[in-house]
């Protein structure tokens, strides 16, 4: 009897297992089968007429004519007429969490969570335009990091974003835009001067969750005080933070308008030069 229980208990333990499993088992991926009247291959550059998208899940399985891509059983079926499938669209500078008109002193009024509602909007409507993917370069605090993590989780609507966070920059310059009377004493968060303080706001931006790193090499045309022609952090500095990036395997961004700051900035290893407003011969030829 004894072995019988035994028998039983293991059957019992077994089945339990089996329905567990089951239960926790992902269900299906969803399929799409979508049709349209046009689709422009990048690959080839050619236009092609009435074709079909196969997707699984979140991914392409495979495009052709539609009259050889036939929907499996379970599949929803788009058809968007003589409509043109392009592929997603990428954005390499963008600012989701600001609102040009709160430029100036009317943007002391508004706080980093109204930002992050402002960068909602903008990150709709930006995915609606067929932007699928944009590098957002400079936000207040992490709101744009904020607004990427609530893509990734399906809250909200919006494209893939690379976001940098707040943007580093030297006392006085562009990035430290604060409009304040010197009364106040204050200075934007990520001001870092001298190679120690680089070192440590580059740390920083990448411990709350910056994809890249900006930073301002240059003055630039929203700013008091500076002028966009003006080189705002040193070749030390600069080395510095672009070092410490790589390590972290990060990419660089450098706002930098003059042609000074341009060459200083290419010749420390940034990934790329925003702006590049008065660039020059030099500057292109360092770059």
């Amino acid at each position: 009897m004894k072995i019988l229980r035994a028998i039983a208990w293991m059957l019992i333990l077994a089945l339990t297992a089996a329905v567990v499993r089951a239960q926790d088992a992902p269900p299906p991926p969803k399929v799409m089968l979508v049709k349209a009247g046009h689709l422009f291959d990048a690959r080839t550059g050619r236009m092609l007429d009435r074709q079909a998208i196969l997707i699984r899940g979140e991914r392409i399985e495979k495009i052709g004519p539609a009259s050889e891509l036939a929907p499996s059983e379970g599949a929803t079926v788009v058809d968007l007429g003589d409509a043109t499938i392009l592929p997603g669209l990428i954005d390499c500078h963008v600012h989701l969490t600001s609102d040009p008109e709160n430029a100036g002193y009317k943007g002391l009024g508004i706080s980093i969570p109204r930002e992050t509602l402002t960068g909602a909007k903008n990150a709709r409507l930006t995915l609606l335009a067929g932007f699928t993917t944009v590098r957002n370069v400079g936000s207040s605090g992490y709101s744009d990091v904020a607004l990427r993590d609530s893509i990734i989780a399906h809250e909200l609507p919006g494209p893939r974003i690379v976001a940098s966070g707040p943007t580093l920059g030297s006392t006085g310059g562009h990035c430290d835009e604060t409009y304040l009377a010197p009364e106040y004493g204050y200075h934007d968060p990520t001001v870092a001067d001298g190679v120690p303080a680089v070192l440590n706001k580059t740390r920083e931006v990448i411990k709350f969750g910056s994809d890249i790193i900006k930073f301002c090499a240059s003055g630039g045309v929203f700013s008091r005080g500076d002028l966009p022609s003006t080189t705002q952090y040193s070749r030390e500095e600069m080395a510095a933070l672009v070092a410490e990036a790589r390590r972290q395997h990060r990419k660089v961004a450098a706002h930098a308008h003059g042609a000074d700051a341009i060459i200083e900035a290419a010749k420390a290893g940034v990934d790329s030069i925003e702006h590049g407003s008065l660039i020059n011969d030099e500057g292109i030829r360092t770059m």
